[in-house]
């Protein structure tokens, strides 16, 4: 217990930071100062410890962020006295119960799932909790790596301080933040509506809506057929089934899923549910958001101006389109101002937001990400849209007929009957929540309640994505991003503006709205069902065995700090040492130099290459040529480390080795 203290203190300086900042910077109620300053605290302490990693070790940046936090908590709040601590004191048992138990269950599913962009994330995590910050691109330290990385670096710092693997850091930020997504929600629902029975639904909603492709098996089956025509299926769809009409009878194929597969017509490519959101940035965003919507309203003077700073900026790092979106739609809502008002006078309490996207702005351009690297690319040496030295590249075509691109079931044309119908099934019953919301919009603008009009109006970004196609190195899919910013603020204020609406209509309207309800969360439900299976079979990551675990234990960090390591499975050299290799011009296409090598390892081959280090297992060692296996038994051949051990998946014997070929010239 006595190693985990450092860990401990960690957490208890941010959490009481964050505290601090929500009863001192914000009017706030107080059974909103828990969610609120765990969320702010979690949300101001990496946002620090980003900046101090710029310049300074990873266990003093990761330190100090929690300091500064702490500090500007105290600074915000002095003269501390009894009545300001006991402010402190959670209004509700029950909101840290709800917390420690949500925490726990989405940590122990994620435990037992490998899905998404874990052999991006685990790396990259290794390499920022040794104190790469910004992060570089862990196949090729020659290309930084632009992405939205807080929530990644949030998991190294868990990693670091709380010496826990990288896949349980990651899973424990993922359940963290899920939970503080819900209790915000729950909170901000409640206030909204001054109903419980609402903020339980709202909560509800966030954690379960997605779409409704299930929707489709209720179609006769010639009518399926005929849709599925005109579908061409993209990414893990293409790879799991032969057309969507079959598909909807099976299961969905992708690496990492739990012991009972994800049934393909529950899962979704436009809308899929938050439960399913196991990605490296999205539960971080999800908290984030409402987070600034609760806070904005709240905000008691200067100090509530520096937290909001703080956190737009985070956002900027970690969805820079939510980010664009958000000010786009603050631009719109002025411009609307003007019309209405027939003058162009803008508004005393307007200028606020005009300051916040100016500083904000200024963060977002250094502090790391892809508007850094997009500020970077505009102001070298030729102008363009990213650094030639970037991983990340960003550029857009003209879509001639509105599409809406869905990661599972490709183009959909809107122009197009069949494809529209599909898309609409895909979508789900949430865009019938468009009227209610614009029109909350509306109100919001007249109101001067900018921030909320600047999420609905900033959907509009979303509607345009309808006339555009992503052309950067994230893929045609990454354009449903976009689309996301429409369906955002359609997902947040769904139930509580249709809650508010419906209490005084007649009973059938009730009964409609609340069937349209079971019908967004249905699949999210089926999902949070099968994927509870995978709570009690954990399972490591990156064909990873106890044998490299054990390596991880005792080798984390020690090799010299500009090793190169060499491993046929890249992304596991790097996360069990936090040591770059050099394999891959991006996560999913190698080098051919690298596969040249892969085929055959020569230890002298390897070091002419840049490699210091070699990894690899018995499965490899057998695997090999004989002149290879005889060259790794060379006098220049070094072993480093050896762990013995039963592999899992085959119950042989086995071991995982590595070997230093520095002397190998």
């Amino acid at each position: 217990m006595l190693e985990k203290l450092p860990f401990l203190l960690w957490l208890l300086a941010w959490t009481s930071g964050g505290l601090l900042l929500a009863s001192s910077a914000l009017l706030l109620p107080r059974r909103f100062i828990l969610g609120v300053g765990l969320t702010l605290g979690a949300v101001t302490q990496v946002w620090f410890a980003n900046l101090l990693g710029f310049l300074l070790p990873a266990p003093v940046a990761f330190w100090g962020g929690a300091l500064v936090t702490l500090a500007l908590g105290l600074v915000f709040s002095w003269p501390l006295n009894l009545d300001k601590l006991r402010q402190l004191i959670p209004a509700s048992w029950g909101q840290i119960f709800a917390l420690l138990f949500l925490t726990y269950i989405f940590t122990a599913i994620g435990r037992g799932l490998l899905l998404f962009e874990d052999y991006q994330n685990l790396p990259t995590i290794s390499l920022m909790a040794r104190g790469d910050i910004p992060p570089t691109f862990a196949l090729d330290p020659n290309i930084r790596f632009g992405y939205h990385y807080l929530m990644l670096l949030f998991s190294a710092q868990v990693v670091l301080l709380g010496d826990i693997v990288p896949w349980n850091a990651l899973d424990l930020t993922r359940g963290l933040f899920f939970a503080l997504t819900l209790l915000l929600t729950y909170l901000w629902v409640a206030r909204m509506t001054r109903s419980r029975l609402a903020a339980f639904a709202g909560a509800l909603f966030a954690a379960f809506a997605s779409g409704a492709r299930w929707l489709l098996l209720l179609l006769p089956t010639s009518w399926v057929g005929s849709l599925s025509k005109n579908i061409t299926l993209l990414g893990s769809a293409a790879q799991s089934v032969p057309d969507l009409a079959s598909g909807l009878a099976l299961p969905w194929a992708i690496d990492g899923g739990p012991p009972i597969p994800f049934p393909f017509a529950f899962v979704n490519g436009i809308t899929p549910p938050l439960i399913l959101s196991h990605g490296g940035s999205g539960m971080m965003v999800s908290a984030l958001t409402i987070l600034i919507l609760i806070v904005y309203r709240f905000i008691r003077d200067w100090r509530g101006g520096l937290v909001m700073v703080i956190l737009l900026a985070a956002l900027a790092n970690l969805s820079e389109h939510a980010y664009l979106a958000a000010f786009f739609g603050l631009g719109l809502a002025l411009l609307l101002h003007w019309i209405r008002t027939r003058s162009f006078k803008t508004p005393h309490d307007f200028l606020f937001w005009i300051w916040m996207g100016v500083a904000s702005g200024l963060f977002a351009a250094f502090q790391g990400g892809v508007i850094t690297e997009i500020v970077r690319g505009f102001l070298g040496p030729r102008a363009g849209a990213a650094a030639s030295d970037s991983y990340f590249t960003v550029g857009f075509s003209l879509n001639p007929r509105p599409t809406v691109i869905s990661g599972h079931l490709g183009l959909l044309d809107l122009t197009n009957p069949p494809q529209l119908l599909v898309a609409l099934f895909e979508i789900g019953p949430i865009l019938l929540a468009l009227p209610i919301t614009a029109i909350w919009g509306w109100k919001a603008l007249k109101a001067h309640r900018w921030w909320d009009a600047a999420l609905v109006f900033g959907g509009v970004m979303g509607i345009a994505s309808l006339f555009l196609q992503y052309e950067g190195s994230a893929g045609v899919t990454a354009t449903s991003r976009l689309f996301g910013d429409l369906l955002t603020p359609l997902t947040l204020y769904a139930v509580p503006l249709l809650w508010t609406w419906a209490k005084s209509r007649a009973t059938f309207i009730k009964q409609s709205l609340l069937s349209l309800g079971l019908i967004s969360i249905f699949g999210g439900l089926m999902l949070f069902g099968i994927e509870l299976t995978a709570a009690q079979k954990p399972v490591l990551p990156l064909a990873m065995q106890a044998m490299d675990v054990q390596i991880y234990n005792e080798y984390w960090d020690k090799l010299p700090s500009d090793a190169l390591v060499f491993d046929t499975l890249p992304a596991r050299a790097v996360t069990i040492f936090g040591r770059f290799t050099d394999s891959n011009e991006t996560w999913y296409v190698p080098k051919q130099s690298w596969i040249a090598l892969a085929q055959n390892p020569f230890p002298r081959d390897l070091r002419a290459a840049g490699f210091d280090y070699f990894y690899y297992s018995l499965i490899n060692w057998e695997s090999f040529s004989p002149e290879v296996q005889s060259a790794l038994e060379d006098s220049c051949v070094n072993i480093v480390v050896q762990a013995d051990g039963i592999r899992s998946d085959t119950l042989r014997p086995s071991w995982v080795r590595l070997v230093d070929i520095r002397g190998c010239e």
